[in-house]
């Protein structure tokens, strides 16, 4: 018999050999192992030695195999006669992967625990940057696009100076944009709604200030970008609102 000790060591049951290496070893039939399989199944204790799985033919099909651990092989091989060269082979092959498994794990109960604690930090570690990135992902301007390639301009304008364009008043225009669902007011300041956060429309900052009682409190002052500024244009547009300048050349024209 040519023995192909066909094992592979599967991430989450360790070393396993597959029911159709095991159908070709015996020159018998996968369907007919997977059926052997199915009835060793309905006995009770076995679920932990072997497992189905699926593969894909080679006509890129799926279909289905076993997966048997080194336990689930003995107890199949316990139901066939002879072939005890076969099942020597195998056993051998399964304790040689199981013993250099167990050799890459740490040797002592220290070396253990160390390894445990580096994993963890680097779990942390992990953690704190993937927070960190979801953090300036909101802060950051997003991936430049043609919007951005032809609003060279990078200064940032106040809601009072882009409320000019329209002959109205801060005021006026910061009510405006909360009729239309785009900044609410909340502790006397005006907030982007989240459907318009990291879009990069707005550049806050934060500042610090003292009052005459002693007491600090923190304001932000909000202005918009470039690309927010032709936001708002570009939505109030579509809602036959347009810049003075326009008008005026509506009428002159």
């Amino acid at each position: 018999m040519n023995t192909l000790i066909k094992i592979e060591n599967n991430s989450e049951l360790g070393p396993v050999v597959s029911s159709r290496t095991v159908a070709i070893e015996l020159d018998r039939q996968h369907q007919h192992v997977k059926r052997d399989l199915d009835k060793i199944l309905m006995s009770p204790n076995v679920d932990a030695l072997i497992f189905k799985s699926d593969y894909k033919d080679s006509r890129g099909r799926t279909q289905s195999e076993y997966l048997l651990t080194k336990d689930g092989f003995i107890l199949y091989m316990f139901n066939i006669q002879g072939h005890n060269e076969f099942k020597m082979a195998y056993i051998n092959r399964f304790n040689e992967m199981e013993k250099a498994l167990q050799n890459r794990l740490p040797g002592t109960y220290k070396e253990a625990l160390l390894q445990l604690v580096q994993q963890v930090e680097e779990n942390e570690k992990l953690q704190l940057e993937n927070t960190m990135q979801k953090q300036q992902i909101g802060e950051l301007k997003p991936k430049a696009n043609y919007v951005d390639t032809i609003l060279k301009s990078k200064s940032l304008v106040t809601i009072g100076q882009i409320a000019k364009d329209y002959g109205m008043s801060a005021q006026e225009m910061n009510k405006l944009l909360q009729r239309f669902k785009i900044q609410y007011k909340q502790s006397g300041q005006w907030l982007l709604y989240s459907n318009h956060h990291a879009k990069g429309y707005t550049h806050s900052e934060t500042t610090e200030i003292t009052h005459k009682d002693g007491n600090v409190s923190v304001r932000m002052h909000t202005k918009w970008t470039q690309k927010g500024r032709l936001f708002l244009y570009e939505f109030l547009k579509r809602r036959d609102i347009i810049p003075v300048i326009e008008f005026e050349s509506e009428e002159t024209a």
